[in-house]
């Protein structure tokens, strides 16, 4: 029995002093940290957290291409295991990389263990500092209150784009309100300094193919490629109802890219006059939910109650037709509406402004100058875009180009996706000859539309810059861009003429000859010219084309056809003056014109050169300041014709 019991304590006195067995997932965690393996992935995780933020915050300063950010995840992930693997096997020493030494863990080495973490460790110290500025990099995402931040652009703005509003009130009397409401909106909206908000023409142009479309019930997908297109990620749709007199306008804040609506609207009015009033309303709110802070206190929108639009319907649905002539070029129709619109409210001076566009472009100088002077003096009660819209217009007519190009570079920085603003900066530079520079600026033209999926809708900007790189000798880039805006407009005479002057210098005469060819039948049988125009128009090319004996002999062609026909004359007169083919025959062409006509301004120009190159310097500046006085606008040949002439009086009289 006692022999029993001795046996017994024995053994219960070896069970307590034999060390434990330690567990195996006991030992395996304590194996990690002892390799530092968890130390490595915390500072990696943290290097890869920072390294991913990094790339997404300089990929689109610095031009990156769009797979960048997702090429680094990819090989973050890929480093994970690779770095795993390492930290177990090797550690990093005073004496250098080394293999890790696998140990038998005891409670010994376990306390050893614990006595060690106690030390500072330099990877303790990167860890802290990894964790400082995850932390920094983490906190704006967790408590932004900035409910729109995802929508803003890199300059702060939030982008929007306002679609036309579905009429789905069963009145096609109502429809001109599609884009009016569209158009109202945009205006109002467009007057916030903290919104960038895209203009009329570039959501109609990016919808001009979706005519079809059903604009009360977007899919998303078609959101999507919408907002990619105009560069914005909010949207505002809607449509409009009506239940005898009253007048309902349902309206929606959406996400571009998940459809997601942020906000619905419901306002009602008693006729179409309220809808002025309608989408100022909707205008504030859209405002106030977006968290706008520079909102007028009654809240109130200059484009409806400044004198840039107009408080009658019937006048403003003039002007939308108005609009949408002249955005496809149909000035005509586009003159005829404008000019309702303006019998009904004389005071509606974006309607003012359009006119004087369409009649400059249609080629009556004197009636556009006149409605630039009536806008002009109302210019003081107009929110800023207009003002500067209205700037650029009188520059063109009683300034300079330099002058037009300051307004339109600040016009550009407010809505860098408009493209009349760059076609026009483009005109201004190319004005001054400074081809390079109207290039650039037309380019950007060709950006947008392609971004949009569409063609420019304006032939003289493919003519215009055709020549401008025909003027810096870039042949082939001019040929491109004239065969895209012959595809465009394949009756637009002045892109052929120039596609024939582009082949003729090349010295693909076959080409050029079948340029002509076509270019006769649709100037005969289409636009059913005389063959005294037709034979102008020829003239122009190869006086263009430097042939110059052929160029005379259609000049004399139209002149024999149509003798009475001063605008033949005056055109072959400046040809023989400035070609120096014969300048007092050309200088005795240009009287007869001003016998009849004596303050003509082209042609008291012409004589006055005609006559520095006969000798008189004197009595050529005397005509050419005169002609300066009475031209329409800005004529930079004129200028430096001028200016050629009084540095050679100077230099005379020295």
């Amino acid at each position: 029995m006692i022999h029993k019991t001795l046996d017994t304590i024995l053994r219960l006195s070896n069970f307590v002093l034999m060390p434990k067995k330690p567990n195996p997932i006991a030992r395996f965690w304590q194996e990690l940290r002892r390799r530092k393996v968890l130390s490595v992935l915390a500072m990696y995780a943290g290097a890869a957290f920072i390294i991913i933020e990094l790339t997404n915050n300089v990929a689109d300063p610095l031009g990156f291409p769009d797979w960048v950010p997702t090429l680094v995840i990819l090989l973050l992930i890929i480093g994970f295991p690779v770095t795993v693997v390492l930290a177990w096997l090797f550690d990093i020493t005073p004496q250098g990389v080394i293999k890790t030494e696998a140990v038998e863990v005891t409670s010994d080495s376990q306390e050893t263990s614990d006595a060690q973490r106690r030390k500072l460790r330099p990877s303790d110290i990167v860890i802290a500092v990894l964790l400082v500025a995850v932390g920094i990099l983490v906190y704006p995402k967790i408590f932004n209150q900035d409910t729109f931040e995802g929508e803003r652009d890199p300059d702060g703005k939030i982008s929007v784009a306002v679609l036309p509003f579905g009429n789905l009130s069963g009145d096609s009397l109502l429809n001109v309100w599609q884009g009016g409401f569209q158009n109202l909106l945009i205006t109002n909206l467009s007057n916030s300094e903290e919104l960038s908000v895209r203009n009329y023409q570039a959501v109609n142009e990016v919808l001009h193919n979706k005519k079809d479309i059903n604009m009360a019930s977007l899919s998303s997908s078609f959101t999507s490629e919408l907002g990619q297109k105009l560069e914005t990620k909010t949207l505002i749709l809607g449509n409009i109802l009506s239940a005898g007199n009253k007048i309902r306008v349902n309206a929606q804040l959406v996400d571009a890219e998940s459809e997601e609506i942020y906000k619905t609207y419901q306002i009602n009015g008693d006729s179409e006059d309220d809808f002025f009033i309608l989408a100022d309303s909707l205008s504030g709110m859209v405002k106030n939910y977006m968290e706008i802070k520079k909102i007028s206190d009654q809240n109130n929108s200059l484009g409806v109650s400044g004198n840039s639009l107009t408080n009658s319907s019937e006048a403003f649905k003039h002007y939308i037709r108005g609009w949408d002539a002249f955005r496809y070029m149909e000035l005509e129709e586009a003159i005829s509406w404008f000019s309702k619109a303006i019998e009904v409210d004389s005071n509606f001076v974006n309607a003012h402004v359009f006119l004087s566009y369409a009649n400059l472009m249609f080629g009556r100088d004197m009636q556009a100058k006149q409605s630039c002077r009536v806008a002009y003096e109302k210019r003081e009660d107009l929110p800023l875009k207009e003002k500067l819209t209205l700037d650029q217009l009188n520059a063109y007519f009683f300034e300079t180009p330099h002058d037009e190009i300051k307004y339109l570079k600040q016009l550009i920085g407010l809505d860098d996706m408009n493209p009349l603003y760059w076609h026009q900066l483009g005109f201004a530079y190319y004005k001054l000859f400074e081809y390079k520079d109207a290039i650039l600026s037309w380019e950007q033209v060709l950006k947008i539309n392609e971004k949009w999926g569409t063609n420019y809708s304006n032939p003289y900007m493919y003519f215009l810059m055709g020549d401008a790189y025909h003027q810096v000798g870039e042949h082939q880039k001019e040929e491109a861009v004239l065969d895209l805006g012959h595809k465009v407009f394949p009756y637009a005479i002045y892109i052929q003429q120039h596609q024939a002057i582009c082949a003729f210098t090349k010295g693909d005469t076959e080409k050029a000859k079948e340029i002509l060819a076509e270019y006769k039948t649709i100037r005969q049988n289409i636009l059913h010219c005389t063959e005294a125009m037709v034979s102008t128009g020829l003239g122009v090319i190869y006086s263009s084309a430097g042939m110059f004996e052929e160029a005379e002999d259609f000049y004399r062609q139209s002149i024999q056809l149509e003798p009475d026909n001063l605008e033949w004359v005056r055109d072959f007169a400046w040809f023989l003056i400035d070609k120096e083919i014969n300048v007092k025959e050309g200088l005795q062409l240009t009287e007869s014109i001003l016998e009849q006509f004596p303050e003509y301004w082209p042609s008291l120009d012409a004589k006055g050169w005609a006559l520095y190159k006969l000798g008189k310097p004197e009595e050529a500046l005397s005509l050419l300041k005169e002609s300066w006085e009475l031209r329409p606008a800005y004529v930079h040949n004129g200028y430096l014709h001028i200016q050629e002439i009084e540095e050679a009086i100077a230099k005379q009289n020295s």
